[in-house]
């Protein structure tokens, strides 16, 4: 099975590396994902001349975005993925219809980025802590790149706040139980705020629901398909029972009472 938390964790060694993409690209057309981002940017505090980093950067969607908020400044991308520093450079070309100097994505790793310390007026990450295995490491070497007084933001989903509905609350939680567990961090949004205060003196803490109506929509982004499958080679639950599941998600989205529920934490510090 290609599981979506799996291969967000090994780009570039992913079976289906299209998936992922197709993933990443949804989520940045749905008004939940769109109204969290806006907070974060807006947590940055940054200028005209702010050079910012956008760490594990993936396809490069906010980097001309940043840019946008900084027109005197600089946008610097980072991603661990050979092939998402490409995508997000294919992508800022596309936006900007040239390359912009001021706009650049180099390949790094998060635990240790290997650039100058306090070289940079900001910083954020966006769902990516989920995936690696030192949050706490990736927090301190967000704070060793800005500036004193700078800001470092991160944005994180809380699994345990996710919720299927369905008129089967049993098999409901083992296919919620199964999806969260396949995170390294499952619960990293609700530790965004300690991890984050550790290193800097938090300046914003706020919590975005992420509502799905569609069942093609959590299909793609929750991986329910995948999720079913992996609870009955687990033997969570029966075949029968899984398909049984389905079949209700199924009704419900015909009937337009389906939905999917994440809670998104966006947390912000500045440093000493």
């Amino acid at each position: 099975m290609t599981f979506l938390a799996d291969g967000f964790r090994r780009v570039d060694n992913a079976v289906n590396l299209a998936k992922l993409e197709t993933c990443l690209s949804l989520m940045e057309r749905l008004p939940d994902f769109q109204t969290y981002k806006r907070t974060s940017y807006e947590a940055l505090v940054l200028g005209p001349d702010s050079r910012v980093a956008d760490l594990a950067c993936g396809l490069g969607f906010d980097l001309p975005r940043l840019k946008q908020l900084v027109p005197g400044g600089g946008v610097t991308g980072f991603d661990l993925s050979d092939s998402f520093v490409k995508a997000a450079q294919r992508h800022v070309a596309d936006v900007l219809g040239a390359a912009d100097p001021s706009i650049t994505v180099r390949q790094g790793d998060i635990h240790a980025l290997g650039c100058d310390p306090a070289l940079f007026d900001a910083a954020r990450i966006d769902r990516s802590l989920q995936h690696i295995p030192d949050p706490a490491t990736a927090i301190g070497e967000m704070a060793r790149i800005v500036r004193p007084g700078g800001i470092v933001c991160a944005s994180e989903p809380d699994w345990s706040s996710f919720v299927i509905g369905s008129d089967l609350a049993g098999i409901s939680r083992h296919a919620e139980d199964a999806f969260r567990n396949g995170f390294l961090n499952p619960m990293i949004g609700r530790e965004l705020v300690d991890l984050v205060g550790g290193h800097l003196a938090i300046t914003h803490h706020s919590v975005h629901p992420v509502l799905l109506k569609r069942l093609a929509d959590a299909e793609i982004i929750f991986d329910l398909t995948e999720t079913l499958q992996r609870c009955v080679a687990e033997e969570r639950i029966p075949a029968a029972e899984a398909g049984t599941f389905y079949a209700d998600l199924e009704d419900r989205d015909k009937n337009h009472r389906f939905f999917a529920l994440l809670n998104i934490h966006v947390v912000a510090g500045r440093k000493r």
